[in-house]
């Protein structure tokens, strides 16, 4: 309601004077008294006011307005609208029916009690408007128009609307506020519709219903295209570069301002007022709440995505996933604290805000066990770190190289070329034989002699192994190679060898060990030591010879 005042001789000494609301006479004559100012002010300068002055004056004005109601029951983002639109409609009660002489309303000696407290509240004579105590905060002691007055004000106006105004009233003062357009030019648009486009309908005019729908349009129209630009340009994710990547964050960002902007023009431009006004006031905050989680999230995201982008940090590591999980965890946290704040301001409880939070995560939990599973199970990989990108492991009947970690799964690429997807959970639980960790690589090998080698025979291969792997290639002097005659099989003798390569290069160490087995048979060769032939058996079954090693 944009007003202004003539200022009274004591205004201009105490510009700074609160409303006086000692007592339910003085909040009734300093509710009229402003309320007039204000309408005098409407007639002749309309919602806009240019002078800075006096938009000072006004906002005071505006103030005292509101020292005189209780809106402690009324939700924040209501407060400005309902103040305003209950305050109208009150000054079009007082106006039409008979009110007691202004002696005859208590003063605050009036409302004194025998023992010295304050009567906690009276009504006007034949109404339900009740002044009510303040009990607490900045206007403790004060009397107001009490949160059922002000919730019942607009009714109070219906049932009364027949009645004449009497001598002296602000005729016509809550149609002219809540019908005049909040901007001049639109005014003029207005001012030359037809009759019956001005006619109220269901608390509004009609331009106003046709306006309503227009804007509402035009914003939701507006927030598709921005967010559709903004994942057209962030569908590549980080990939296709992360300056595009965090670019496209910008257009949510601007969508959110979307439903706020359009709260503006509908209050202050259509001047929507009533239920209506609380309705789209109150949805379109929680599109934008809703909005702003979503940017809260991707903020999240990126923050992480961006951190990742070091060149010091390789982007499939297990702490590149680490920074990843956090950041989006901590977008999470700020999500969850935006949307508790934003609905307390919307005027949710904060039980109820718990409330349905708690129900909410026990029905996602419920529905998505499996992939709360996996995201525990990367965590605890991530944190554990048994394994790191690139690094060879054995895990349940897999054997391959580790090509990813996420959110959900670890990829394998296995040494047939295949790639296994495990789901972090399994990888959380399972055995993990970390091959890509070893300091070395361990032979044994066995080597079959003839069993009539004999004792000296024996004794030279045994020689000769060790010659062959006496200070080898990948030795190091504390794992000395091991050799010795180790058993007697049934149709051989058993010649055991051991010997450790560094460093654990495994191409290296096949080429190597292929050295080493042709030195053991052209050895063996020129000193004539035999090894053992395989054994065969042969069984008789139905006439037919099966042979089996």
């Amino acid at each position: 309601m944009a007003m202004s005042l003539q200022i009274s001789a004591e205004e201009q000494e105490h510009p700074l004077l609160p409303a006086d609301i000692s007592s339910p006479r003085a909040t009734l004559s300093s509710f009229s008294e402003s309320c007039e100012k204000a309408y005098d002010t409407l007639n002749r300068s309309g919602r806009k006011i240019n002078d800075g002055n006096m938009r000072l004056k006004t906002r005071s004005n505006i103030r005292n307005i509101k020292s005189c109601l209780d809106l402690s029951q009324v939700a924040k983002f209501q407060l400005d609208n309902r103040a305003k639109e209950s305050a109208v409609s009150l000054k079009e009660v007082l106006d039409r029916i008979e009110l007691p002489a202004m002696r005859k309303i208590p003063d605050r000696q009036a409302m004194l009690k025998d023992d010295g407290s304050l009567l906690e509240q009276w009504t006007l004579p034949n109404t339900e408007i009740t002044f009510t105590l303040v009990t607490e905060g900045d206007k403790k002691g004060g009397y107001q128009f009490s949160s059922d007055t002000i919730e019942r004000a607009e009714e109070f106006y219906l049932q009364v609307k027949h009645l004449p105004y009497k001598k002296g009233s602000t005729e016509n003062f809550a149609m002219t506020y809540l019908s005049s357009p909040g901007q001049e030019w639109l005014a003029k648009i207005v001012n030359r519709l037809p009759s019956k486009m001005r006619r109220r309908v269901n608390g509004q005019t009609v331009w106003q219903w046709i306006g309503l729908v227009l804007v509402l349009l035009g914003a939701f129209l507006i927030m598709a295209v921005t967010y559709n630009i903004g994942r057209r340009i962030s569908r590549g994710g980080p990939e296709q570069g992360i300056f595009k990547y965090v670019l496209g964050l910008a257009f949510p960002v601007i969508a959110v301002f979307i439903p706020i902007r359009t709260i503006g023009i509908i209050t202050n431009v259509l001047v929507i007022s009533g239920i209506t006004l609380h309705f789209m006031k109150f949805n379109l905050a929680l599109i934008a709440l809703f909005s702003s989680m979503v940017v809260v999230l991707g903020i999240g995201r990126r923050v992480g995505e961006v951190i990742v982008s070091s060149p010091r940090i390789k982007s499939q590591s297990i702490d590149a996933q680490l920074i990843r999980v956090m950041s989006r965890l901590m977008g999470v946290v700020f999500a969850i604290i935006l949307f508790l704040q934003g609905g307390q301001h919307l005027g949710i409880p904060l039980s109820s805000l718990l409330a349905g939070a708690g129900v909410a995560g026990a029905a996602l939990a419920l529905s998505s066990q499996d992939v709360l599973k996996n995201i525990f199970g990367s965590i605890m990989l991530i944190f554990d770190k048994p394994f790191v990108i690139g690094e060879r492991i054995k895990v349940k009947h897999y054997d391959g190289v580790v090509e990813e970690v996420g959110l959900r799964s670890t990829k394998l690429r296995l040494l047939n070329g295949h790639q296994a997807i495990i789901p972090n959970e399994d990888m959380a639980k399972s055995d993990i034989e970390n091959i890509g960790r070893r300091p070395f690589i361990r032979r044994s090998s066995t080597i079959a002699l003839a069993l009539d080698v004999g004792s000296d025979k024996a004794k030279e291969a045994v020689a000769i192994v060790k010659e062959i792997l006496k200070d080898h290639e990948g030795n190091k002097p504390e794992f000395p190679p091991r050799v010795w005659l180790n058993d007697f099989e049934r149709d051989h003798l058993e010649l055991k060898f051991l010997y450790w390569y560094h460093p654990p290069s495994y191409w290296e160490y096949t080429a190597h060990a292929d050295k080493v087995n042709r030195e053991i048979l052209d050895e063996f060769k020129t000193a004539g030591i035999k090894m053992a032939l395989p054994a065969f058996a042969t069984y008789v079954d139905d006439d037919k010879l099966l042979h089996k090693t």
